[in-house]
């Protein structure tokens, strides 16, 4: 049975950033990243559903940062937080989704099994060379957990390739 993982188009990269180098303590939605990584570790990757999503995700359901409004937000209905009430923010986040989207040939509304997501991944976001993706300082982890949930995805599956 499919586990399904609501994602925005840029906590991918720090899905696998996590996944090779922990959480940080100061993260926002370190809670909804903590359940993320459970159902990656709990999981066959080809049963993971990634499911890209607009408003907030399965990361941001637990955010410190996120509280109920009647009128919502430009992330979704009923909550908001402070990245929706910034347009600088709004901007950004719009600007690495188009980004994100060029590059992995997906959308609002793609599902992508996680094995499959992780290989495009390294082939065409092998480097955080955006802070809205993890930046720099999240590199190593992300390298190191590129390599452990391709390692892993060919021993589940036997496949190396798309």
């Amino acid at each position: 049975m499919p586990v399904r993982i609501r994602l925005r188009p840029y906590h991918p990269t720090f899905i696998v950033a996590h996944y090779g180098g922990g959480i940080p303590q100061e993260s926002r939605a370190r809670a909804g990243f903590e359940s993320i990584q459970r159902k990656i570790r709990e999981n066959p990757l080809e049963e993971i559903e990634i499911e890209i999503v607009r408003g907030h995700d399965d990361a941001c359901e637990s955010c410190k940062f996120r509280r109920e409004s009647e009128t919502g937000s430009i992330w979704g209905k009923r909550h908001t937080c402070t990245s929706a009430e910034d347009p600088h923010m709004v901007a950004e986040v719009e600007r690495i989704n188009n980004k994100v989207f060029g590059l992995l040939g997906l959308d609002y509304g793609s599902v992508v099994n996680l094995g499959t997501l992780v290989f495009r991944l390294s082939e065409k976001i092998p480097v955080l060379d955006d802070n809205m993706l993890g930046g720099l300082d999240k590199q190593e982890a992300y390298r190191k957990g590129l390599a452990e949930l391709l390692a892993r995805r060919e021993q589940e599956t036997g496949r190396t390739g798309k």
